[in-house]
This record gives structure tokens, sequence and C-alpha cells, in this order.
């Protein structure tokens, strides 16, 4: 079945394409000031689920692609090279469980485009070691345990308003409480118990790419206070977090967020010059 003419040209309008983001040497710059800022404190690991979570948030496929190429190789613009297999297969495998997560706070849309675009980008070798098997199905999981994990999470972020919240969420809709508890806590921003030590996000850099997603996407600043929240509170949750507990203090947030606004100004004015070059032709 084809689409009607008309219904074909409606699509074509109102900016049906994502962002395409800045070229390699641009955004490289950027990433570079920001990478090594992230090295001094350790937290090299929170910086790549921070950009990861920016670049899908404003919808730059591209820029994901142009981060893994950046992570993975000596010299970006370098193919030739490229990084250790596990050191690239630990990279690629943080920057998909982190887009994964995303689904959680800006929609699965945009996690489709960057992850199709990080999908491409990874070199066969690392494509051939990634985990293969899904780990978040109803059919892996108990639903009582799904719904203790997610509970727990959710508590970690929002006590001691906990109940408060779940009652006025159902409130808005009967189904909603469980669904947030058990599908998008439970099932997705909980690591799975059977979570293998490669590239494992955890509880700290959750809230890290969670603050990431609603600071790029704007216009949802309560939910972006609760999640900064979420985020100071992340210390002592969970042990294996102890090397990127600096994220959870507040200089660690600031820098978060600065470092999402930086990322973010970069697109802007990539998409503006964009645009200025539309104009004149």
């Amino acid at each position: 079945m084809s689409l009607p003419a008309t219904l074909k040209h409606l699509l074509t309008i109102r900016n049906p394409n994502p962002l395409p983001g800045p070229s390699l040497r641009r955004l490289s710059a950027a990433l570079s000031t920001t990478l090594t800022e992230a090295q001094t404190r350790s937290v090299e690991d929170g910086w790549l689920a921070i950009a990861t979570a920016t670049f899908l948030s404003v919808n730059s496929p591209a820029s994901v692609t142009n981060l893994y190429r950046f992570v993975s190789r000596r010299e970006a613009e370098s193919p030739e090279s490229l990084l250790r297999l596990e050191e690239r297969a630990e990279k690629a495998t943080l920057m998909r469980e982190t887009s994964l997560k995303c689904v959680t706070f800006v929609g699965v849309p945009k996690v489709i485009n960057s992850l199709a675009s990080l999908t491409q980008a990874l070199e066969t070798d690392v494509r051939d070691v990634l985990e293969k098997r899904p780990l978040r199905t109803i059919a892996n999981n108990d639903m009582a345990e799904l719904s203790s994990r997610g509970l727990k999470l959710f508590k970690s972020i929002y006590d001691p308003h906990t109940e408060k919240l779940l009652t006025k969420l159902g409130s808005y809709h009967p189904d909603f409480p469980a669904i947030i508890l058990q599908h998008e806590y439970g099932a997705l921003l909980a690591d799975p118990a059977q979570w293998p030590s490669l590239g494992r996000v955890g509880r700290t850099l959750t809230s890290a790419a969670g603050v990431a997603c609603l600071r790029a996407a704007g216009g949802v600043g309560p939910q972006l206070t609760s999640h900064v929240y979420g985020l100071l509170k992340a210390r002592g949750f969970d042990e294996a977090d102890a090397k990127v507990e600096w994220l959870a203090s507040e200089e660690g947030a600031t820098w978060v967020i600065n470092t999402v606004d930086r990322f973010c100004d970069l697109m802007t004015e990539t998409e503006a010059t964009e645009l200025r070059g539309q104009s004149k032709l």
C-alpha cells in the first residue's frame, strides 16, 4: 500500500528529520574539553552517559554516532586508531544501555533513532560480542520482583514523598503507578539482577542520564528538579557506584547540568547555522 501524494507531502514538512549535529571535528572539541573535566574526577563513564543522553534527547543521531567514534578511537577522525575490542565493547554497551533507559524520559521514537545510528556505527567485532539475550522480558523476571525492584529505586529518588506521589499519579489514571513502578522503574531503569559487569549503568549514572535527558528536552522543570534530587540521593544506594559518586554531590550535579547546557548550545548553534544556509538557497 502506498501513501497518497497529499499525505506524502504533509510528512515532509514540520521538521520530520532529526538534527544533523555539528561536524565530528567541531563536536570533538567540545567532547575533549568536557572529557578532560570528567577525567579530573574519574567520572569518564558518567560523562559518556551524559553525552549519550543529551544527544539522544535533542534528537541528533549523527552526534551519537560521532560520540562513539570519539570514544572508540585514539584519534576520532582516524578509523585506523581503534581502541582494543574490550574497551570499545564496554563503551558501546554503556551507550546502548543508557540510550534504552532514555525511553522513560524522552520516549521511544528518539531512542529508536539514536540506537539505530549507534548500531550502524559499531564495528562488526563489537556487534559480535555485545549481549544478545533479552534480560528485561517478563519471562525472565518475576513480576513481584520487578515491582519490588521498581519501588526500591522509586523510593530512593522520591522519599519521603513516595506514597503521596503515587496517589497523585493514580488519580491521573489508575494504571499509571503500576506502569511506572513495574515497567519503567522495575524493568527498565533498574539494572536487571543478572546483568553482567560489562557496561553497567547503575543507580548514579541512571539519575545523571535522566537529568541530562530532561535538561536537554526542556519544558519539564518539575520533573528535572525531582531527578536532580534523585541524583543527589544516589550516594550509598549501590556500592558498585562508588567510583562515580562525585556526580551525586552538589558540585557533581552542577557539572552535569552545565555539561548538558554546553552540548545543547553547540547543537543550537549548528541548527541556526544550517537554517541560515538554507535561507540563502
